[in-house]
This record gives C-alpha cells, structure tokens and sequence, in this order.
C-alpha cells in the first residue's frame, strides 16, 4: 500500500475517520493504532505524531459519539401540542442511536476513565443537556410539578437500559416475538408507560 506524505494537510482528521471505520466493525478494546494506521495509509510513527496514545483517540471518537447523539436529540421538533410524542421522540431518538452504533455507544457509557479530557466532559455535558432542557419543557408544558433534573435523570436510566437490554442480551428480541411487536415498538410502550 501507498504511505501518504507525512506532511498530508488532513491526516489527523484521516486517522480519525480511519478510527470511525474500525470502531463501526469491533469494539475500541479490539483494534490497535497500527490498524488505523494501515487504514489510514501511513506508518504507525505518523500515527503518533498527530497523538499520544490510542487512549487519547478513544477520548476523541467518544466526545464525536456524544456530539452525534446530541445532534440527533436536537432535532426533535418540541411540540407543545403533543409533549407526549416530543418526549417519546426524544427517547426513541437515543435508543436508536445505541442499537445502530453499538460500539460507540459502548465506548461512551461504558468505558471508566481514570481522568476526562475536557473536550469529553464537553460533549458529555453538552449532550446530557439536551435531555434536561427537553425535560424541563415537557414538564412545564404539561403543568406538572417534577424538577426537571431527577425527570431527566429518570427518562435517561430508563433509555438507557433498555438500549443496554438490546445491545447486549437477546431479551428484546424473545419479548419482541412474544409480544408481536418490533423493538421499536416496545420502547415505544416503556416511553409511554414512563409518563
């Protein structure tokens, strides 16, 4: 294979898309910065000249994982004649994106860190954020009472173990045949049940 000029104007972003690619196929803790650099056409020094460890690139992949789920959640209409269906979106948009990119999600919420970079609280913080604004809108909408906080932190806990219910048990899948309706559906019903 060609190397790329070590001297390529885009090559951080190259390893980093290089990254993306590897991280779509197996988990973080399978591939190897020798990997992306063969993927990214480059010797594994050039690798390390744009980072310090394949650490630091998981750090980055999952501040990039938080900022797509954000960005996913911040399209979601809020809709003050149907609160219901926003936050039901709301959720649904999160387990999708768990269920698609399992890798990511995996890396993002279950990966301990020791010390975050800042860029990583950023996107953590930025993202949970969506949550708890879409919170607070729907409770005022609806005239109810609840702080928005511990709503937020109850519809995530609930989304979130279900999207862990179907990345990493086949329980969803037997219910799903059981109870005639997709995985979809059933998050559906638990979104609605919730509220």
């Amino acid at each position: 294979m060609k190397r790329s000029s070590y001297h390529h104007g885009d090559l951080k972003n190259s390893i980093i898309r290089s990254c993306h690619k590897l991280l779509q196929k197996k988990g973080a803790s399978d591939f190897s910065l020798r990997e992306v650099a063969t993927l990214s056409g480059v010797s594994h020094a050039a690798v390390y000249r744009h980072f310090q460890d394949k650490e630091e690139v998981l750090e980055i992949l999952a501040s990039i994982g938080f900022d797509r789920l954000g960005s996913l959640q911040k399209k979601v209409p809020q809709n003050t004649k149907d609160p219901d269906g926003y936050f039901v979106k709301l959720g649904l948009v999160y387990i999708q994106f768990a269920i698609k990119n399992p890798n990511y999600y995996r890396l993002m919420f279950q990966t301990k860190r020791i010390k975050e970079s800042n860029i990583l609280k950023r996107s953590k913080l930025k993202s949970y954020a969506i949550l708890v604004r879409g919170c607070r809108f729907y409770l005022k909408t609806k005239r109810r009472n609840e702080k928005h906080r511990s709503f937020a932190l109850m519809a995530w806990s609930l989304v979130h173990g279900y999207s862990n219910l179907c990345i990493e048990t086949d329980f969803p899948d037997t219910e799903s045949k059981a109870l005639k309706k997709t995985k979809a559906e059933m998050a559906e019903d638990i979104l609605r049940f919730s509220i």
